[in-house]
């Protein structure tokens, strides 16, 4: 069902996505943000999509917690369109006061989060909102946010990410979906924090594979 949802809602948002970023892409948005930057378009063509708030600054060095990720993951699919949230949380570390509170529902009802489980894999009640977000978090937020299909093949082609790891999977159908790449040095870095500029590229190249993906059926 909850996949059912996402795919409903990534195919709606396909659309307003193509008609949002075709064309030329607006310069200047945030100060801190220019065309010289790697994460230049990306961050530009997601403000005009409404993925990120304008303000003066972007911080594109700044890291990404968990309850900011679930934001922008929400906001790419345009989860909340349909969406009301429970009056009863989810989660003991998210009251309904929150600011995040009706993204991480949704991201719970469309089953791109869980939160967090003991080692006996069991649900504590806790989502760690202000948590740093794992390069190897972000890759499986997006695959389940996106809808994407399962895709082992060709294999992880990075070092540090082997099929013993819980994120095997996500990374590596990430990677074959083209959401995410690498190091130079053959590492995907898995345990690494995300910045608010690598955010920017992995979302905003799930969400054009999305279009392509929806486009061709």
């Amino acid at each position: 069902m909850a996949s059912t949802i996402k795919r409903t809602i990534a195919s709606l948002s396909v659309a307003g996505i193509m008609f949002l970023s075709i064309g030329t892409v607006f310069a200047g948005t945030f100060g801190d943000v220019v065309p010289e930057d790697w994460y230049f378009t990306a961050v530009e063509e997601l403000a005009v999509d409404g993925v990120f708030d304008v303000n003066d600054q972007f911080r594109p060095h700044d890291l990404v917690n968990r309850a900011e990720l679930v934001k922008i993951a929400v906001t790419a699919i345009d989860g909340m369109r349909y969406f009301d949230a429970p009056e009863t949380p989810t989660f003991q570390d998210v009251s309904p006061d929150a600011w995040y509170y009706d993204y991480v529902e949704a991201a719970v009802s469309f089953g791109i989060i869980h939160g967090y489980a003991d080692v006996h894999g069991n649900p504590t009640g806790f989502f760690g909102p202000d948590n740093n977000v794992t390069r190897a978090q972000a890759a499986k937020i997006l695959v389940e946010a996106f809808a994407y299909p399962t895709r082992l093949e060709p294999p992880s082609p990075f070092t540090d990410v082997i099929r013993q790891n819980w994120f095997y999977e996500y990374v590596t159908t990430a990677y074959n979906h083209h959401i995410l790449s690498g190091y130079g040095n053959g590492h995907y870095g898995p345990y690494d924090s995300v910045t608010r500029a690598q955010m920017a590229k992995m979302t905003h190249q799930g969400m054009r594979d999305a279009e392509i993906r929806f486009a061709s059926k």
